[in-house]
Formats: C-alpha cells, structure tokens, sequence
C-alpha cells in the first residue's frame, strides 16, 4: 500500500487573527448586496402596485361611463342627477378605495354637435385622483342623449 504524504495547513505564526478581519468582510459584502437586492425587489414591487391602481382607477372610470350611460340614454345632458347614483350603485362600477369627486359637462366640439363630453373625476384614498372624458352621443333636434360614444371600437 502506497503512502501519500499528509497535507498540512500553512503555519501562520507570525500573524494572529487574520481571518476574523476578513470573515468581518465578507459579512459585510454579502450583507451590502442583500440589502441592495431588497431594496431593488421593494421598488419593483412598489412600482407594480402602482401600475395594478392605475389600472383599477380607469377601469372604474369606464364601468362609471357605462353607468352613467345607462342613466342618461333618453334624457338630456342638464338632466345628470348624480343623487341618483346612489352609493350601491357606485360601489358596484368603482374599485375598492373610489369614490366619485364630480362630473363636470364641457362644451360641444364645433366640428360634431352630436357629441357631447361629460369631464368624471374619481378619488383614491391616498389623495389620488383620476379624471375621464366620457362621451356620449345625442340626437341634434331634441337634445337627447342616444347612447355611449365608443371611442377606437
């Protein structure tokens, strides 16, 4: 049987200690890149978070287009109550967190007298607040609104 010589650690006679300075380090490299790596994650999430109300806000600005649409279609413009838009029925077309901050009618475009625009303004809890133009259709002798403008359909 053949003997192999046996390895030996170097001797570090000379300089004791020299590997919890460096253990200090490497603890604090890993600790600095973990950190950055958190940090990083945090603002992508915050960012998608962001991105996700967004989205929320204008999809209820939509679904309140549909509703005021629905109350609309068959009366004038003047005629927007939005008393009876009651809380029931604005919680169904708003997300969680909006509430409606006000609908302000803006003047007929020149070009299309058949439309008229209707300014919707909705508010977040945080303070945010999101408006939409809503458009709707309306017959020129009588001034009744027909329909839902369907803008790019």
């Amino acid at each position: 049987m053949a003997q192999y010589p046996s390895y030996r650690w170097p001797q570090h006679q000379g300089e004791p200690g020299f590997v919890l300075p460096l253990a200090l380090l490497a603890g604090l490299v890993l600790s600095a890149s973990s950190l950055s790596l958190l940090g990083v994650a945090l603002g992508s999430h915050q960012a998608q978070a962001s991105e996700h109300r967004r989205r929320q806000a204008d999809d209820g600005l939509h679904d309140l287009a549909q509703l005021l649409a629905d109350d609309l279609v068959g009366r004038r413009p003047e005629e927007l109550n939005s008393s009876r838009l009651g809380p029931d029925l604005l919680d169904l077309a708003l997300p969680a967190g909006w509430q409606l901050g006000g609908l302000q009618w803006q003047p007929s475009e020149p070009s299309d007298p058949g439309l008229v625009a209707l300014q919707v303004t909705i508010k977040g809890r945080g303070g945010e607040q999101r408006q939409g133009v809503v458009r709707f259709e309306r017959s020129l002798p009588d001034g009744l609104i027909r329909a839902l403008h369907q803008e790019g359909a």
